[in-house]
């Protein structure tokens, strides 16, 4: 007599979509159910708190919200500090801006006077060499 076994039945065959998809989803139900776990004991533990541990935990309550004043105020301070050692470098910077285009601004002047005498020398040149010839035709 022969036995009869069940029909093995094999999972639907899913797409690589489709079984990451499913598998997102089982992640993001056990991390629920894990959330949801660990505020159900928290809930608990609360309720069982003596005074003692309430009071220890008000004075960890202020020593590290005077630790984070405390580390607040150094950052406090460290802008402070970084902020007038910018404006410091920014007031070097400008004030070397505006020496470079002052010796600019002179250098200029001074190219501009040396060319207006060349010029000058030059048309002054030009026109003894005029009076010359005009005297040589005349006199000559």
């Amino acid at each position: 007599m022969a036995t009869c076994t069940p029909p093995l039945i094999s999972p639907p065959v899913l797409s690589h979509k489709q079984r990451r998809a499913f598998l997102r989803k089982e992640r993001r139900k056990r991390k629920r159910q894990a959330l949801a776990q660990a505020r159900e004991c928290d809930g608990k533990n609360q309720a069982s708190h003596t005074p003692e541990e309430e009071e220890t935990n008000d004075e960890d309550n202020d020593i590290a919200e005077e630790d984070r004043k405390r580390l607040h105020d150094e950052w406090l301070e460290r802008e402070r500090l970084a902020q007038e050692e910018f404006r410091l470098w920014f007031e070097r910077q400008e004030a070397a801006q505006k020496r470079k285009e002052e010796e600019d601004r002179m250098i200029k002047e001074e190219w501009e006077a040396q060319q207006t005498r060349e010029k000058e020398e030059k048309e002054q040149k030009q026109q003894e060499k005029r009076d010359r010839e005009v005297k040589r035709t005349i006199g000559g």
